[in-house]
């Protein structure tokens, strides 16, 4: 049987509303009065299908939830953080306490040079 004429036969017993001229081929076709039979047996079935238990939604809810994959990226972020807390704490103790000893001086970068009577005066001696 052809798909458009089944298709006019579903619909018919879904209450849909059909062109009777498609109906009335659709009836005649071999096989016709047996795939009738299927659909209302089949929308019986469903019709008298109990819902289903809110425990089964439940059920379901909690094997389609992604729980692993939710747990590993919560693991994820908190070594994340941890690592992002060593390194402050690392570069806080730097900023702190640099490899050197406080009493000393820093190392200069560069040095400026002043020559006597050039770049400064004696305070006695004012011209």
């Amino acid at each position: 049987m052809r798909e458009e004429l089944s298709e006019t036969l579903s619909a018919f017993v879904d209450g849909e509303s059909v062109d009777p001229q498609a109906l009335a081929q659709a009836l005649s076709e071999p096989g016709a009065r047996e795939m009738l039979i299927d659909f209302v047996l089949l929308r019986s079935a469903c019709a008298s299908a109990e819902q289903p238990s809110p425990a089964f939604y439940s059920a379901v809810s909690e094997r389609l939830t992604p729980r692993r994959a939710r747990r590993a990226l919560r693991l994820v972020a908190a070594a994340a953080v941890l690592a992002l807390a060593a390194l402050g704490l690392f570069d806080l103790g730097e900023r702190l306490h640099p490899g050197r000893n406080p009493n000393e001086p820093p190392t200069p970068t560069r040095v400026v040079r002043f020559e006597p009577g050039v770049d400064w005066k004696p305070i006695g001696d004012r011209r």
